[in-house]
C-alpha cells in the first residue's frame, strides 16, 4: 500500500502542476436576421472567422456559461417593422420556431428546443440549465430546459414581450412588455406574475446588473432608461437619454467595468455611456452605424460591438476612448450580439 502511494505521488504532483486551460479567444456572435445565420467575429483581428446556419430569422442569442454552446432564438414569423404592411404578410410557420442549440466548436446545430411561439429574446439562469424566452406573437413567456429533459412551461405575460432578465438566485424573472407599457415581475419557477411595473414608452431591452441588485430596461419611445430593484420590483428612477431628441430610441444594453452601462440608441445612431447610480449620461459616440441595436462587450471590457441592421455591419468601439475603430460587414440584417463576458441585453 505504501509503495502504491509513493508511485502515485509524482502523478498527483504532475496533475496539480499542469497549467489550467486558457480561455477561448475573444469572440462576438452576431445574429443575421435576414441571412438566417450567426456570424462569429474575432474583435482582435477584426474579421469574420465562422458562419453558422441556424434556422430562420435568428434574433436573440446567448452563450452557455462554459462557452461551448450557443443558444439562438429562431422564428417562423415573417419579418415586419417600419414601413411594412403586416396585414399582407404570409402566415407564420410555427414549425420553424425554437431555440437552436449550436455546438460552438463544430458550428453545427445539435437540436432545436421547443420554446413557444415566435421566440425573440431570452435570459439564462445562472447555472445555465434554463432559458426564459419571450414569445412575442402570443404575449407569453416560456421556461425551457436546455437539455430538453422537460416540456416547456408557458404562461401569458403581456403584449409583445421582449427583454428578459432573471435574478442570480433564480427567484425572480423580469419581462419587458413593449405594447403593454409595463415590465412584468414573475416567479421564475412558476412563471406566475407577481406584479407589473408601469413604464410608458415601449420598454424593450432588459439587463440584470452584474451584482444582481438592479434591472435596467431601455424604454424606446420615451427615450429613457428605467432602473428597477431586482429585490421587490420597485421602479427607482428613469434616466432621460433623449434630452428632447426624438431620434434617440434606447435598445440594447451592456454593463462595463465599474458598473457603467452602454446603451444603443437605434435611429439615433449612437452609443451612450450611462452612470445608472448618478442617473447621468457620461459620454456618447455618434455615427456608430445605421440603427444600432444589439451590443456586446469583451471579457476585458476594452471593446464594444454594435449590430447595425440596415447597414449590415457591426461597429467595433474602443471603450476607453469611446470611439469607433472599425466596421465589419456581417450580413444582411445583424440584430443581436452574444459576447463572452456573461452579460448583455439585446
Amino acid at each position: 500500500m505504501r509503495r502504491s502511494l509513493c508511485l502515485l505521488a509524482p502523478l498527483v504532483l504532475l496533475a496539480c502542476s499542469h497549467p489550467a486551460p486558457k480561455p477561448a479567444g475573444e469572440r462576438f456572435y452576431v445574429s443575421d436576421e435576414h441571412g438566417n445565420a450567426v456570424v462569429a467575429v474575432d474583435p482582435v483581428q477584426g474579421k469574420i472567422i465562422q458562419t453558422f446556419a441556424v434556422g430562420r430569422r435568428p434574433r436573440g442569442l446567448l452563450l452557455s456559461p462554459d462557452g461551448s454552446k450557443l443558444y439562438v432564438a429562431v422564428s417562423g414569423s415573417p419579418i415586419g417593422g417600419p414601413g411594412v404592411d403586416e396585414s399582407k404578410l404570409p402566415p407564420p410557420d410555427r414549425a420553424a420556431d425554437g431555440i437552436a442549440v449550436v455546438d460552438v466548436a463544430s458550428g453545427k446545430v445539435e437540436r432545436v428546443l421547443q420554446a413557444g411561439d415566435d421566440p425573440e429574446t431570452f435570459a439564462m439562469s445562472a447555472d445555465g440549465r434554463t432559458l426564459f424566452v419571450s414569445n412575442e406573437d402570443n404575449g407569453a413567456v416560456s421556461s425551457v430546459s436546455v437539455d430538453g429533459s422537460r416540456t416547456a412551461l408557458t404562461e401569458p405575460v403581456g403584449e409583445e414581450p421582449e427583454g428578459a432578465a432573471v435574478t442570480p438566485d433564480g427567484v425572480h424573472l423580469f419581462i419587458a412588455c413593449e405594447a403593454s407599457d409595463y415590465v412584468a415581475m414573475l416567479d421564475a419557477r412558476t412563471l406566475k406574475t407577481i406584479k407589473t411595473i408601469a413604464i410608458p414608452g415601449r420598454p424593450r431591452g432588459a439587463l440584470m446588473s452584474r451584482d444582481g441588485s438592479m434591472v435596467y430596461v431601455s424604454v424606446e419611445s420615451a427615450g429613457k432608461l428605467a432602473v428597477i430593484s431586482a429585490l421587490d420590483g420597485t421602479l427607482l428612477r428613469q434616466i432621460d437619454l433623449a434630452k428632447g431628441d426624438k431620434s434617440v430610441r434606447p435598445m440594447g444594453i451592456v454593463e462595463g467595468p465599474g458598473g457603467h452601462l452602454f446603451v444603443t440608441t437605434g435611429r439615433g445612431g449612437a452609443v451612450l455611456e450611462v452612470d445608472p447610480k448618478a442617473g447621468t449620461i457620461v459620454r456618447s459616440v455618434a455615427g456608430v452605424g445605421a440603427r444600432p441595436w444589439g451590443i456586446g462587450i469583451t471579457r476585458d471590457g476594452k471593446s464594444l460591438a454594435t449590430a447595425n441592421g440596415p447597414s449590415g455591419d457591426i461597429s467595433l468601439i474602443d471603450r476607453a476612448g469611446l470611439s469607433v475603430t472599425r466596421k465589419i460587414k456581417v450580413g444582411d440584417g445583424p440584430w443581436g450580439i452574444a459576447d463572452m463576458s456573461g452579460g448583455g441585453a439585446q
